[in-house]
This record gives structure tokens, C-alpha cells and sequence, in this order.
């Protein structure tokens, strides 16, 4: 009887150790059940997550689409056509909407704040009705293209025409544009401040015809003249 009950009591005892270690998971159904609620819960937190990114991107795409609406039809010297590749090209300049004095006033406001994207001579101007929706400055190759002011790269890519194409959004529906980049340092979703260098100078593209920087300043679909709010 006394080797029955030592028997019985050591049985208990090993089961109870056995219901709290490695073993229990076989063993234990609740301990079973709560390990699956945790999975779910944390494949829940990350479909959650992915969502908000994918919402985010259509956000940047779509912003993207609303601001620019060009199609380029001249090859002019150092010009630069404004093509971006997928959902930008293929559209139609909006030549005959002009700035209302409220939009032209907004930028003229936070246009004291916008720093030079690069030190260098204008080679050629801005000229809507040529189809140039933008400044070209030359500099020295490779030099630092900084950000204008705070905002978000909305597109950061290479395009057969113009090379490696970098678009930041930043505030007051303001987008800038850098072409014929030679190395881009920012990816779509990152965060930059006014005077961070986000590429370098180059000479990328089909169209381009000599190391510079074709820089364009847009605001709600209108192509703006940057020496109009860029000391250059």
C-alpha cells in the first residue's frame, strides 16, 4: 500500500512538472488554445499594418497623378521633358489654368523658406508655352541636390528619358522635381528637411545632352516657375 501511494504521489508530481514545461504544449489544450490566439492575434496586428502601408502608397500615387498632368512634345538642348514612367506619363500639360491669387499668394508665403535645390548657372529657362516646365542649372557634376523645403519623396526612379527621377511632396500641395540625376539617396515614404541632400548632379537620361539639373516646382496640377520662389 505504502509503494501504491509513494507511486501515486510521484505520477502527480512528474505530471505537474510536465504541465509546465516544453511538454505542455503537447499536453495541455488550453495552453494549446491560447498559443493559436496569440498567433492570430499577431497575424492580425500585421495584415493591420500592411493595410496602413498600402493606403499610404495609393496616397502618394494618386497625389502624384492629381499634381502632374504633362506630357512633353520637344527635345530641345538640355531641356527636359517632364515624362515620369507608369502613372505620370502619357497626360496632358495643363497650359491654360493660371495660379488664382490665393494659390500664388500661399507659395509666395512659404517661398522664404525654400532653399536652392543646387548652386549653379540657369542655362535655360522656364517657358510654359515651349513645353519647358522647369529651370536647367547647370553645376559641376555630381554636386548635392537638396531638398527645397520638408516634405515626402513621392517617387524615386529611373526613366528612360530623364534618368533617375526624384519627386518630393511637400506642404501646400507644393511638388518639386529633380532630373538627370547621377545617384538618388531617398526612397519613396522617406521623410526629408529643407537643405538634405537627396541626390547628386548628373547626366542621366536619353534627352539629356550635358551634365545639369532639370528642377520643376508644381502646385494642384500648375507648373510654376521656380526663379519666381528659388534664389538660384
Amino acid at each position: 500500500m505504502t509503494i501504491f501511494l509513494s507511486w501515486l504521489c510521484i505520477s502527480f508530481g512528474l505530471t505537474l512538472w510536465l504541465a509546465k514545461t516544453v511538454l505542455a504544449r503537447w499536453m495541455n489544450p488550453i495552453y494549446i488554445e491560447r498559443e493559436n490566439q496569440k498567433k492570430i492575434l499577431s497575424l492580425a496586428t500585421t495584415v493591420e499594418a500592411l493595410e496602413q502601408q498600402i493606403s499610404s502608397q495609393t496616397a502618394f500615387i494618386s497625389t502624384l497623378q492629381k499634381i502632374i498632368q504633362v506630357k512633353s512634345k520637344s527635345s530641345l538642348p538640355l531641356s527636359s521633358p517632364t515624362t515620369i514612367p507608369k502613372s505620370i506619363e502619357d497626360a496632358k500639360v495643363v497650359s491654360s489654368v493660371a495660379l488664382s491669387t490665393n494659390q500664388e499668394n500661399t507659395i509666395q508665403n512659404r517661398s522664404l523658406l525654400l532653399v536652392p535645390p543646387i548652386n549653379g548657372m540657369i542655362t535655360k529657362p522656364f517657358h510654359r508655352a515651349g513645353n519647358h516646365y522647369g529651370v536647367d542649372i547647370v553645376a559641376k557634376e555630381k554636386d548635392p541636390i537638396k531638398a527645397i523645403s520638408t516634405g515626402i519623396v513621392i517617387f524615386s526612379d529611373w526613366s528612360v528619358d530623364t534618368g533617375w527621377v526624384i519627386v518630393i511632396q511637400h506642404y501646400n500641395n507644393v511638388v518639386s522635381i529633380c532630373k538627370h540625376c547621377a545617384i538618388l539617396f531617398k526612397k519613396v515614404g522617406n521623410l526629408v528637411r529643407a537643405g538634405d541632400v537627396v541626390a547628386l548632379m548628373g547626366n542621366s537620361g536619353e534627352i539629356s545632352t550635358g551634365p545639369h539639373l532639370h528642377f520643376e516646382l508644381w502646385s494642384e496640377g500648375v507648373a510654376l516657375n521656380p526663379e519666381d520662389f528659388i534664389n538660384t
